[in-house]
């Protein structure tokens, strides 16, 4: 018997074909398989819908119906302030201003809904810079408040009163200055007279406090209310490790033991020069003219905001009368009196020219 051979692509047709078979059966299941995950992916999608809507409906309730703690005690025509800067305040994050329909604000702790003061002025309130307690103004007293929680630390009884520095404040009482704890224990006693600027701040910087005493002249304090710089410059500017003080128009630097360190101390000087016109004859021989810078030898000081006129050994030729000095020639000098309008002609040895 003869065996007839096949050709391979015979064979190759038969096994393709065999495989479309296979691919077909495994594509239906496949298709099946992903038609119930579909299917268990949309009943989850719409379970997730209907908790959504659910959740919406129960948000949307509440918020009809339960009133805000803040609001619930107000009146209708009180609002809440939303900024520090419209209060005045510096309030914690469980406090809000409360605007009334008079202007007065009040503070509110939203977490316990109290209020825990009533009718602030704002225009005498103020926060304290470092953190600790503030001040508040009611009925023409000022008291301290703690910004953080709302309560009240120290009730409003001073006529004035100023922000804590170093566990300290100053308080005015019956037209005198005295200093207090947060407590509103009196630590140094109330002996210091109130006259304004430049002593308005009454604040300690590293346990020194500028003070006057009853004849307004200045001098520092320690924190035990006693005198380590007396009282008899005219202005005192405190510093870490001295002070500098004028008086009679002239500045020194004293330490805090009472010893002046520098006896001469001067804000600036200036050198006193002119400008002239310098005649010169260009490449071209033309006639151009320069400016020339010429020295006087003479300087303009500057102490407390007023100049005076002082030679280059620093003699002093003239106290520090004038609000600026400028040089007109070698001998010759314009000054300007602190009026800004009226002027005198000095010479080179400080006198005024007639």
């Amino acid at each position: 018997m003869k065996f007839r051979s096949v050709p391979h692509s015979v064979h190759s047709r038969q096994y393709s074909i065999h495989s479309v078979h296979n691919y077909l059966i495994q594509r239906n299941l496949y298709w099946k398989f992903a038609r119930e995950k579909q299917s268990d992916i949309t009943i989850i999608m719409k379970t997730i819908y209907k908790i959504g809507i659910a959740v919406s409906a129960w948000v949307f309730i509440g918020l009809v119906t339960i009133p805000p703690i803040v609001t619930s005690c107000s009146s209708d025509n009180d609002k809440i302030v939303e900024s520090a800067t419209e209060s005045g305040l510096l309030l914690g994050d469980d406090l809000v201003a409360v605007k009334g329909s008079d202007g007065k604000v009040s503070i509110k702790n939203t977490a316990t809904g109290k209020v825990t003061i009533k009718d602030i002025r704002l225009d005498w309130t103020t926060s304290s810079p470092n953190g600790s307690l503030s001040v508040y103004c009611t009925g023409g007293q000022r008291g301290y408040y703690n910004a953080y929680t709302g309560e009240i630390a120290i009730p409003a009884q001073y006529r004035r009163a100023w922000v804590f520095s170093e566990g300290l404040a100053a308080v005015q009482k019956n037209g005198m200055i005295g200093f207090v704890d947060h407590k509103g224990r009196t630590v140094i006693d109330f002996k210091f007279p109130y006259h304004g600027n430049p002593l308005s701040e009454f604040t300690f910087k590293h346990g020194h406090c500028v003070a006057a005493d009853t004849t307004g002249k200045c001098g520092v304090i320690n924190k035990q209310g006693n005198w380590i710089i007396k009282p008899e410059y005219d202005n005192v500017s405190a510093y870490e490790e001295y002070a500098i003080v004028s008086k009679a128009g002239v500045r020194m630097q004293v330490g805090y033991d009472g010893k002046v360190l520098n006896s001469f101390v001067l804000d600036d000087i200036k050198r006193l020069t002119y400008t002239v016109k310098e005649r010169f004859e260009n490449r071209e021989g033309e006639i151009e003219y320069i400016d020339k810078e010429i020295d006087t030898g003479l300087f303009s000081y500057r102490v407390g905001g007023r100049c005076g006129l002082m030679d280059a050994n620093c003699h002093r030729l003239t106290e520090p009368l004038y609000k600026s000095i400028t040089a007109v020639d070698i001998n010759m000098f314009r000054a300007t009196l602190i009026d800004y309008y009226s002027e005198v002609i000095l010479n080179a040895k400080g006198a005024v020219m007639r």
